[in-house]
C-alpha cells in the first residue's frame, strides 16, 4: 500500500507554518514563510507564502500530499475559504485540500475535538467555541478595521493612539511618546504617524509594538498597563459569550495560545485572574500543541483517520522534536 502523507497549514498574519507527517502520526518536517491572511497581504502573496513553507516542510521530497487542512487567520466566511481553497488546489500541493479559520486548529490542538474554547491572541484575535453538537461559536476575529480587541494588533494600535493622545496633550502622560519613535528608529511620533501613513508601517509592524507594551507595563507606565488590562478584558467578555452561545457546561477547556499569550507570562495570567473572577468554574489550560499541528489533526479527520493511542504517541513524541508541543 501506498504511503500517504498529509499536511497542516497554520497561517496568521504574521507567519505561516506547514508540518508534514505521514499516516501514522509521525512529524517529518516543518516550513515556516510570511503571512497567509489575505486581508494582510493578498490572494497572491499569501500562495506564495503557504507554497513557500510547504516546500521548506516537504524539503521537496514529496511532490504531492494526500490531504492538507488549512487554518487561515481571516477564513471566517464561505466566500473567502473558496477563494483561497480554488488558488491552492491550483497549485497542485495536495490531492484533497480543507480550509478553516486558524481558530478551528487552534481549538482541536486544545481540546483533540471535544468541547470546549480557545482564545487566540496573536497579530489578530479570535474566541472560538464548539459545543457537544460539533457546531462552532464564535467573537471577535472580523479583521483588524473592524474589530480584533485583544490582540496583538489591538495593543500596538492604542499604545500609538494613547502616545499621540499624550504628545497632544490630550492624554495622560507615558513613556510611550519616546519609546515607539526609537522601535521604529525614528526621531519623532510625527514620523511615525508619517510612515503609517504611507504605509511603511502596517498591520504586522503595528501589532509587533505588543512586547513594547508589555515591557513598559512592567516597568511600571500606566498607560501602558491599562492598554494590557483593557485587552484582557475584551477578551474576556468575548470568551463569556462563546461560553453562553455553546452552552458549554462548567469546567469545559479554555485554551489560550497566539504570540501574545505565548510571550508574555503577565498577560496570560491577567486574563486567567479576569476570567476566574467572572466564571470561577472556567478550567484555564494550555494547547497540547501549536495551532499548525491542530491544522494536521483535522487534516486526520477529514480523511477519515482515528486520532487513536499509537498516531497520538507518535504525534507526541515526534512534534516535541519540531518544538510543536506547547511551551509550558
Amino acid at each position: 500500500m501506498t504511503e500517504e502523507y498529509f499536511c497542516g497549514v497554520d497561517g496568521g498574519g504574521s507567519k505561516t507554518l506547514c508540518v508534514l507527517a505521514d499516516g501514522d502520526g509521525r512529524v517529518l518536517g516543518l516550513g515556516r514563510s510570511g503571512s497567509s491572511n489575505i486581508s494582510v497581504v493578498g490572494v497572491d502573496a499569501a500562495c506564495r507564502n503557504i507554497k513557500e513553507a510547504f516546500e521548506k516542510a516537504t524539503a521537496s521530497s514529496v511532490g504531492e500530499v494526500d490531504y492538507m487542512a488549512l487554518a487561515i487567520a481571516g477564513m471566517g466566511s464561505r466566500l473567502r475559504r473558496d477563494i483561497l481553497k480554488r488558488e491552492v488546489e491550483a497549485m497542485g500541493l495536495s490531492r484533497v485540500v480543507f480550509i478553516e479559520s486558524d481558530a478551528a486548529a487552534a481549538l482541536m490542538a486544545t481540546t483533540l475535538g471535544e468541547p470546549g474554547v480557545v482564545v487566540v491572541s496573536g497579530t489578530g484575535s479570535i474566541v472560538l467555541a464548539l459545543d457537544s453538537e460539533g457546531r462552532f461559536h464564535r467573537a471577535l476575529g472580523w479583521g483588524y478595521l473592524l474589530d480584533d480587541e485583544g490582540s496583538g494588533f489591538y495593543i500596538g494600535r492604542e499604545a500609538l493612539r494613547r502616545a499621540l493622545s499624550a504628545y497632544d496633550g490630550r492624554g495622560a502622560a507615558t513613556v510611550l511618546t519616546e519609546q515607539i519613535p526609537r522601535y521604529f528608529g525614528v526621531g519623532s511620533l510625527v514620523e511615525v504617524v508619517d510612515l503609517v501613513s504611507l504605509r511603511r508601517i502596517g498591520v504586522r509592524e503595528i501589532a509587533d509594538l505588543a512586547p513594547l507594551v508589555v515591557k513598559l507595563a512592567k516597568a511600571g507606565d500606566r498607560v501602558a498597563y491599562d492598554i494590557l488590562r483593557q485587552a484582557c478584558l475584551e477578551l474576556l467578555n468575548a470568551t463569556l459569550a462563546v461560553i453562553d452561545k455553546a452552552g458549554l457546561k462548567d469546567g469545559a477547556p479554555i485554551g489560550v495560545c497566539g504570540g501574545v499569550f505565548e510571550n508574555c507570562v503577565e498577560f496570560f495570567e491577567e486574563f486567567s485572574s479576569f476570567l476566574r473572577e467572572k466564571a470561577p468554574s472556567a478550567r484555564v489550560v494550555r494547547p497540547l500543541f501549536k495551532p499548525v499541528v491542530g491544522a494536521l489533526l483535522m487534516a486526520y479527520r477529514y480523511a477519515g483517520k482515528e486520532l487513536d493511542d499509537g498516531l497520538m504517541r507518535n504525534l507526541l513524541e515526534t512534534s516535541s522534536r519540531f518544538g510543536l508541543r506547547w511551551r509550558s
